[in-house]
């Protein structure tokens, strides 16, 4: 079970490119598309995004929950950090703020840190729950988006 003393512990900071393939890679598999040319083109192409209102290709909604397997050795780094037994871990919800869009050649740089740690349900039936909040600001130095993960184990 997950190591209560890790309560508030700060992850080292992580600064990250938004790449344009991975931009488009993400949109494709998400898409549950063959390939590039069966999405909104705005996920690829620096004209379609300009041409739809945006000042760069921007990233789908749920994009930067990759910048998690990014660091710290991924899912199964961030598990044993936490103690938690990644063969008990059965479900990861997100929940997203956004404060600004988030373009392709942004810099962007994680801060996240162990927000909550709680036990939910009774004897066999229960979980422990917790719950990861990141911060992500751009090159300029502005917050564009808080997550939190929650993850739970049996």
């Amino acid at each position: 079970m997950a190591d209560k003393s890790k309560l508030g512990m700060e992850f080292p900071t992580y600064t990250f490119v938004v790449e344009k393939e991975k931009i488009a890679e993400f949109a494709v598999a998400v898409s549950q598309k063959d390939n590039r040319e069966q999405i909104n083109p705005i996920y690829y192409d620096e004209e379609a995004a300009t041409k739809a209102g945006y000042q760069g290709i921007p990233v789908p909604p749920t994009f930067l929950t990759s910048s998690f397997f990014w660091t710290g050795g991924g899912l199964i780094g961030t598990a044993n950090i936490l103690g938690i037994d990644l063969s008990r871990l059965l479900h990861r919800e997100e929940e997203y703020e956004y404060f600004g869009n988030i373009y392709a050649n942004d810099v962007i740089t994680r801060k996240m840190k162990v927000v909550d740690m709680l036990k939910k349900g009774n004897g066999k039936k229960s979980v422990e729950v917790t719950v990861l909040e990141a911060e992500l600001i751009n090159q300029r130095g502005e917050l564009v988006l808080k997550s939190r993960s929650r993850l739970i184990e049996k």
